[in-house]
């Protein structure tokens, strides 16, 4: 009888310390899945795929800086990767990288032969992304793409 009530108490010492750890995990790392901002109809529609078919594929998520990020096809959507004042900074010290108005609180974007990158935030909150571009690059290239994207994600990071 002994062995059993230390059994139950050892054991009653363990979930309740996993389920603490399980609890403070959901309430001290309450990140928004990035996923969720990438519903399939507007990834068809940002992206700069040929092939319309590796949507058919599942996103994938994992976790990054106190967020996470998403990567669907040729999207790349991160949610809090890092403070604004990081991404500012960088972008400001990085020629390449163009203002754009009208897209939360404040967003830069910049295009290459093989990527747009569009970074914003909201608040305290902050999004990237990265759009493949296609072969030959659209007319006007992918900005308007990535903005469509970004204005779809700021209402719901408010």
């Amino acid at each position: 009888m002994r062995n059993v009530v230390v059994f139950v108490l050892i054991t009653g010492l363990f979930s309740s310390s996993a389920a603490a750890r399980q609890g403070r995990g959901a309430a001290g790392n309450a990140t928004v899945k990035a996923c969720s901002f990438v519903p399939k109809d507007l990834a068809l529609k940002v992206s700069g795929a040929a092939n319309k078919r590796i949507f058919d594929l599942p996103p994938d998520e994992q976790p990054v800086g106190k967020g996470s990020a998403c990567d669907y096809g040729d999207i790349r959507l991160q949610i809090d990767p890092f403070p604004w004042a990081t991404l500012d900074a960088s972008a400001k010290k990085d020629k390449t990288w163009m203002q754009v108005s009208g897209v939360g609180d404040g967003a830069w974007f910049r295009e290459s032969r093989n990527y747009a990158e569009l970074m914003g935030h909201v608040g305290e909150r902050t999004f990237t992304i990265q759009l493949g571009v296609p072969v030959p690059s659209p007319p006007g290239g992918m900005k308007q793409n990535a903005i469509t994207l970004a204005n779809s994600v700021v209402p719901k990071l408010k």
